[in-house]
């Protein structure tokens, strides 16, 4: 049952219900029946008991004439022969008619031949009442023929005063009736306890057979329909207080199971929705707060940068001077304490040159010029970026693997791109060891045109995923990184409307940054549009050391 569908779970649950509703009508027919039936039989045995009274009193109606009778009397007892010869003719089609409907237990052959008896008797008294009537054929069909064939109820010879016995006789006769209807009565009081008993019987059966069948109708009802419901309805509470994660599990093999996967592959994919929707919240916020982060630090940068500038070309003019002073001493003579101080003289020289590169590269951070956006051939600017690359003695024993299979232009600032470009390279290089791979793809992809660099590097932590773009924020083991070089990057792409992601499956696996650039220029802005300079100090160039 449980392979069956829930429709025709349901069209079996309606059928136990139509059963049951035959089995009670059935029941409640037969006894109803039976009471009709009875109560047709008891009016049907009234009306032949009432026939009957009217017969009896005809009958002792009549008296035998006196010696002496006179013309009224004798005319009297035509009457009442008469009479009593039409009560018996009423009798008789009660009788029959009790017969041919069945409403008699028996087939009523005694009241029958009782009835002839009494009609032959009749007869031959009122041919002896008048003599001159001749000779009275019986009133009932087939008296005659019942006579004839019973001749020993009849007297052999008739006795002198004949009428008297006949009328005796016939009283006789009409005095067995009343015994033969209250046997009558009594067939039919046994036939309908008879009837009762059995009605009983089936009534109690049926009730039996109804109650089971409901019980089981109940059960397969609560186990097909209220228990799925029951689970379906915590599944949905479960899903609406945000456990996603809820499975509901039914083994009906219906389509209640059909509607629970489907409820469990609805709240899989909204779980998938609500996870990327989140990621997404995460992401868009960490580029809020990362967007704040390079403002602040812009403004920071573009007063510092210009400000230690200055004192950073003191610093080199003073170290320069001195190692001039420094070197004729050390021509005149090799003294090891001026040797000291011309190597410190030196290191102060490269440590302030160091400070101005830095410097620079954040007037570069700060700086936000003009974008000059045109149709940039992407494919081309990367092939430019990888063959100066190559040419790189440091990145002789790597591979950057570039095999574009279309032509893919974007509408932007060629030469920031070609920035982008280069550090991403640069970082994927620097990131892997000697015969380290580096793939990019350059393809369209969702409405905007893709690169992907993909190296087989040292890969990143999620602490670092999540800080990479982060000003000031670097890896590298030599401690030759200022971590500006990746914010400067998500700094243009974002100009650009654009989005640079990055991703790795974890450490000494590589890494994977992913740039989308719009492939037409932007509907709110024109073609070539100026950054906004958000201060004037930004324009202020480093005083040249």
């Amino acid at each position: 049952m449980r392979r069956w569908p829930i429709r025709f779970k349901l069209a079996v649950g309606l059928g136990v219900v139509v059963v049951m509703m035959l089995i009670l009508m059935g029941a409640s027919t037969f006894g109803l029946h039976s009471f009709h039936m009875s109560y047709l039989t008891l009016v049907d045995q009234l009306r032949e008991l009432g026939a009957t009274a009217k017969l009896m009193e005809s009958v002792f109606r009549i008296h035998p004439p006196p010696e002496t009778a006179s013309l009224e009397d004798q005319k009297q007892l035509v009457e009442d022969v008469t009479g009593a010869r039409e009560a018996l003719l009423v009798y008789f089609h009660e009788l029959k008619r009790n017969t041919s409907q069945g409403s008699r237990v028996d087939q009523g052959l005694d009241e029958l031949g009782l009835a002839f008896l009494m009609d032959d008797d009749l007869a031959r008294l009122l041919a002896e009442i008048s003599p001159e009537s001749g000779e009275i054929a019986p009133l009932l069909p087939g008296t005659s023929y019942y006579v004839n064939k019973h001749p020993e109820l009849l007297p052999k010879a008739p006795p002198a005063n004949s009428l008297e016995t006949r009328i005796e006789r016939l009283r006789s006769t009409v005095m067995q009736l009343p015994n033969k209807l209250f046997a009558d009565f009594w067939l039919v009081l046994k036939q309908s306890q008879a009837q009762y008993q059995a009605s009983r019987v089936i009534v109690w059966i049926s009730s039996a057979m109804v109650l089971a069948m409901l019980l089981l109708l109940t059960t397969l009802f609560k186990r097909w329909v209220l228990e799925p419901l029951q689970i379906l309805k915590r599944g949905v509470s479960d899903v609406a207080r945000g456990q996603f994660n809820y499975k509901i599990r039914l083994n009906s093999n219906d389509e209640m199971q059909d509607l629970g996967e489907a409820f469990n592959d609805m709240t899989a994919k909204i779980s998938l929705t609500y996870a990327d929707l989140e990621s997404q919240v995460n992401e868009r916020s960490r580029q809020l707060v990362r967007s704040e982060r390079l403002a602040g630090v812009g403004f920071l940068a573009a007063g510092v940068a210009h400000e230690i500038n200055n004192p950073l070309a003191s610093i080199a003019f003073c170290a320069e001077a001195l190692d001039h002073r420094l070197e004729s001493i050390l021509n005149a003579s090799d003294d090891p304490e001026a040797r000291v101080a011309a190597n410190y003289l030196k290191m102060i020289q490269e440590e302030a040159f160091r400070c101005k590169n830095i410097t620079e590269r954040l007037l570069d951070f700060s700086r936000c010029g003009d974008i000059k956006r045109e149709p940039t051939d992407l494919v081309g600017l990367i092939q430019t970026v990888v063959e100066m690359i190559r040419h790189i003695g440091k990145y002789g024993g790597k591979t950057i693997i570039f095999q574009p299979r279309e032509a893919v232009t974007a509408h932007v600032d060629a030469q920031e791109i070609k920035q982008v470009v280069l550090n991403l390279i640069v970082n994927a290089l620097e990131a892997m060891n000697e015969r380290g791979v580096l793939r990019i793809e350059a393809r369209f992809r969702q409405g905007m045109a893709e690169m992907v660099f993909s190296d087989n590097g040292r890969g990143m932590t999620a602490e670092v995923l999540e800080n990479i773009f982060e000003p000031f924020f670097t890896r590298r083991m030599d401690g030759k990184g200022t971590g500006l070089g990746l914010s400067i990057t998500h700094r243009i792409i974002s100009q650009h409307q654009g989005e640079i992601m990055a991703s790795s499956p974890g450490e000494d696996r590589g890494s994977t940054f992913t740039v989308r650039l719009p492939i037409h220029p932007p509907r709110h802005a024109p073609v070539n549009e100026p950054a906004r300079r958000p201060l004037e100090l930004w324009k202020a160039e480093p005083t040249a050391v």
